[in-house]
């Protein structure tokens, strides 16, 4: 309503083409996203390990799968029912029988662990507001290799995964934990061994928001376990084994007692079931996270037959992460650690094939990790063709969908192309069914990305990238 002005010529009311960009959230879109018909796809189904019977039609309306049929003559245009009048009509792209495979999910990243450094010393002494910027661009490469969800194991924050959700950058879907939880002396604790002081925990992320927090004894864990789930974790991460980064804790080392263990796992039952999971290598560290509550491993690498079995029996989920050893240990990157972090690195190198192996063999349920820093996160699809060495195609397949989705408790919306999920998908002109390695190489074989039924990146003729998410 047009109000008296303040002083001659003064606009009595604003322009209605300026009143979005006036709003509390302006980058917030006030649209409907457009619906999608995709004809004459070659649907992959990861769960079942086959693509579906001939050519499909996949029906996308708010972002969401409404159906997925079989492709008849004369169907172009159907299958959305218009309730919008103010919706733009739906796109209708032939995919001429192009591979449609779910949006791939990454388990394990740290993706406040930016570039811009040769050295791990040299990224944990980032400035805060450094690290908030060069994020944005850590996130739109991981999304243009495919990954449209990813799991952030220490580090990013709810804050984050909120300007995601909400558009304001581009990026993955992201679940985090805030900050992972550590004893003194621990994997997460990178302070100087006789100094006292406190520096950034484990593998980066900033001064002012290291991946890890330290506390010891049952009322700080449980001030700690606490404090990130209000926060806003989604799952809560604890360090109950000595890893390769930390320089002063042995691979064997076995951290945080049973007591605060359980005071950690007992809170997150407590608070909405949220998931607890331990970074852990050995047998012993393994399984006393497992006695102690834990729900999920993450590394693994020297596990053995029996301790498989009983993750498998126990339903423990474990994501490996691979590649990032040999990364870590050839050029550009062969003086990114420490020397004694070196000799770690080597360690838990040469027996990670072997654990993926047995664990596999024992039924666990496994999914995809990369646990990339700096600029190795370009490295992120080499997971794929590391663990091809030694598993099936499809079974690696599983582990970037069917398996992550359950691990983050999205089955039925995350890793399928099914009605009711979200619309999360990727076109291939060859089959990672038959060989995964193909998704190792997104610039000759990835030839669109939608995410939520945005599409992001496309060279399909007709598929329309979506300017701003």
């Amino acid at each position: 309503m047009p109000v008296e002005p303040l002083y001659p010529g003064a606009p009595t009311e604003t322009r209605s083409n300026l009143l979005p960009k006036l709003a509390i959230k302006p980058w917030l879109s006030t649209r409907p996203p457009r619906s999608l018909i995709l004809r004459n796809a070659l649907v992959i189904d990861p769960a079942s390990s086959k693509v579906l019977d001939g050519k499909q039609t996949v029906v996308v309306e708010d972002g969401k799968i409404v159906s997925v049929k079989k492709t008849q003559d004369g169907d172009a245009g159907q299958g959305v029912e218009d309730k919008d009048k103010d919706k733009e009509p739906p796109l209708v792209v032939d995919l001429d029988g192009k591979f449609l495979c779910p949006g791939l999910i990454d388990c394990h990243v740290h993706v406040t662990a930016v570039p811009g450094f040769k050295t791990m010393g040299e990224l944990m002494r980032l400035p805060d507001q450094e690290m908030n910027l060069r994020v944005t661009y850590v996130l739109k490469e991981m999304i243009h290799r495919g990954f449209t969800t990813v799991r952030d194991t220490g580090g990013a924050t709810k804050v984050l995964a909120n300007a995601i959700e909400e558009g304001l950058i581009l990026g993955p879907r992201l679940f985090q934990c805030g900050r992972a939880l550590s004893q003194t002396g621990g994997h997460g604790d990178f302070s100087p061994a006789l100094s006292g002081t406190y520096e950034p925990g484990c593998c980066g992320g900033g001064t002012a928001q290291p991946l890890a927090r330290v506390a010891d004894g049952v009322p700080a864990v449980l001030s700690a376990v606490r404090g990130e789930l209000k926060a806003g974790a989604d799952f809560i991460k604890i360090m109950v084994g000595g890893g390769v980064s930390s320089e002063t804790d042995a691979i064997e080392t076995v951290q945080y007692t049973a007591e605060e263990l359980r005071a950690i796992t007992t809170t997150c039952n407590q608070m909405g079931g949220k998931l607890s999971t331990a970074h852990a290598y050995t047998v012993e560290a393994i399984r006393h996270a497992i006695e102690n509550g834990v729900k999920g491993i993450e590394h693994g690498n020297l596990i053995d037959e029996p301790t498989a079995n009983l993750m498998a029996s126990k339903g423990i989920y474990l994501t490996p992460t691979l590649c990032c050893y040999s990364a870590m240990a050839r050029p550009p990157f062969e003086d990114f650690l420490p020397p004694a972090s070196k000799v770690k690195n080597a360690q838990v190198m040469s027996k990670g094939l072997e654990a993926l192996k047995i664990a596999y063999n024992a039924g666990v349920t496994i999914c995809y990790g990369s646990d990339l820093l700096t600029s190795l996160h370009a490295l992120q699809t080499e997971e794929f063709a590391v663990r091809a060495s030694v598993l099936p195609s499809a079974e690696i397949l599983k582990h970037a969908t069917t398996n992550a989705a359950k691990l983050l408790g999205k089955t039925g919306l995350l890793g399928t192309i099914s009605p009711g999920a979200y619309a999360d998908l990727l076109v291939l002109n060859a089959n990672p069914l038959d060989d995964v390695k193909v998704l190792d190489r997104p610039e000759d074989h990835m030839l669109a990305i939608v995410k939520q039924g945005k599409v992001v990146k496309s060279l399909v003729e007709g598929l329309v990238v979506v300017e701003s998410m």
